[in-house]
């Protein structure tokens, strides 16, 4: 529920009585409190209800006092009071007031007063009668210096705001927006084993326009010649990009080094070295060798290197996929020894029969080894691609997802997914725990990613460029 603040009007007094009540600080007029000046008491409402109240008094030029502040019950922990507490604090401020002083007899109030408002203890006032809690038979007086408070609050909710950042789980501190990199086609997948796998050039384009128009702003592209085998062509390549280019500028395009179909440099590096509008923004670095049910990854140390090294003279960013711990401690050596600079993309794909099993804990081993910098998403390969999807969600990374990693949509593998199936239903739990799902200028941004031309970023928002 919203709750407002404002001044309280001349008829609310019987409402913020109310609001004392639970707290016995309702016996007014009375020996320890006397009649309220309404024209400086504030009020908080919700649907129209007052269910927080808070006064003061102005003592002199110099000097104010608070009179009472209270919520109902069934309101705490919205943070009404603190609400209520800012807004008198101000406005004694504003009237020219250095010092302000509460009197308070909880002990949890004494410590709030002192946790938010810089409040220190100056004395204690015996009480004159049962007023506020009343097995206590003193109130504890209360000062704060009201310069030393505004100046220095910018500075604390800064710091407070950079270090739930820095410390604190989502969703105390607050999720990025989420990232869908979808693997259209990849190597293996055929017509046979699906019909929903894209092969052609046509297809490819086709799919990728249809998943960034469901929320995905990576594809990585896996080329097909005319009989639908993988082939490393870079004039498919080409098509491809400058097609999506032109239909979806902001649309991030990742292409395959990998090494399962062919092994030579040559082949590998070939795609990486197209220009204009059909250059790569990103490209696949398999950080190691692994097997694969069917074939091996084969990706030795000097190959990485060279592919590497390539895709940072051309200016693409790689595309880092991780099977296991030790390529994370491989992409640690390429930093440290200028390969790969700057902020850091990593595919964290689990579940292979060779690699890292598709559990929790290994997931957060991998998050917990990447290196500053870093921005990641969990794939997970055949049936566990939901439950890593939706770890990462939760965990605050991002999505890879895709008919490359697994053609079927359910576990019992009945079903053939479409890739805009995959991407809807990572928008879906995206929505439910509350991530939302990032533009093309967000996604760029988060990744370190440049436009085209270097200059520019799409905003899909507005539908036109906007120049940085």
């Amino acid at each position: 529920m919203n709750f407002t603040i404002e001044k309280a009007g001349q008829n609310a007094l019987n409402a913020i009585l109310k609001v004392m009540e639970p707290f016995n600080m309702h016996h007014v007029p009375s020996v320890e409190m006397g009649p309220l000046d309404l024209n400086c008491f504030f009020i908080a409402k919700i649907d129209g209800t007052i269910v927080g109240a808070a006064g003061y008094r102005i003592l002199s030029n110099t000097q104010a006092k608070t009179t009472l502040l209270g919520v109902l019950p069934e309101c705490s922990g919205m943070g009404i009071g603190k609400a209520l507490q800012q807004a008198r604090m101000r406005e004694v401020y504003q009237a020219g007031a250095k010092k302000l002083t509460t009197n308070a007899d909880r002990i949890d109030t004494i410590l709030w007063y002192k946790k938010h408002f810089g409040y220190q203890q100056v004395g204690q006032l015996e009480k004159l009668c049962s007023f506020g809690l009343e097995e206590v038979n003193h109130w504890t007086t209360l000062e704060t210096d009201l310069d030393e408070y505004f100046d220095s609050l910018e500075s604390r909710d800064t710091e407070r705001t950079r270090y739930i950042d820095e410390n604190d789980a989502f969703p105390l501190r607050p999720y990025p927006p989420l990232i869908i990199n979808v693997c259209l086609t990849g190597m293996i997948p055929t017509r046979a084993l699906t019909p929903h796998v894209p092969i052609s050039a046509d297809e490819i384009i086709e799919d990728a326009i249809n998943v960034y128009d469901a929320g995905a702003r990576v594809v990585h592209l896996h080329a097909r010649d005319k009989d639908g085998a993988p082939t490393p062509d870079p004039a498919i390549y080409e098509k491809i990009i400058s097609t999506l280019r032109q239909e979806r500028p902001g649309l991030i395009c990742g292409v395959t080094t990998s090494g399962r179909n062919w092994s030579d440099f040559e082949s590998r590096s070939a795609v990486l070295h197209l220009q204009g509008i059909a250059k790569p923004d990103m490209a696949s670095l398999t950080l190691g060798s692994l097997n694969f049910l069917t074939n091996p990854s084969t990706n030795s140390i000097e190959m990485i290197e060279r592919l590497a090294m390539a895709m940072k003279e051309q200016g693409i960013k790689p595309e880092l996929e991780v099977f296991d711990l030790g390529m994370i401690n491989l992409a640690k050596y390429l930093e440290r020894n200028g390969l790969i600079t700057g902020k850091k993309y990593f595919n964290l794909l689990l579940g292979n029969l060779n690699t890292t099993p598709a559990k929790i804990g290994d997931l957060a081993a991998m998050v917990d080894a990447l290196p500053k910098h870093s921005t990641w998403a969990g794939a997970g390969l055949g049936q566990f691609q939901l439950p890593m999807n939706t770890a990462a969600i939760v965990a605050g990374g991002h999505v890879r997802v895709g008919i490359e990693d697994s053609i079927f949509y359910d576990y019992a593998k009945q079903h053939n997914a479409s890739n805009v199936q995959l991407v809807k239903r990572v928008v879906r739990l995206a929505n439910e725990l509350q991530r939302p799902i990032a533009t093309a200028y967000e996604a760029r941004s988060m990744m370190g990613i440049h436009s085209v031309d270097q200059n520019t970023f799409y905003s899909e928002a507005s539908e036109e460029h906007i120049c940085i």
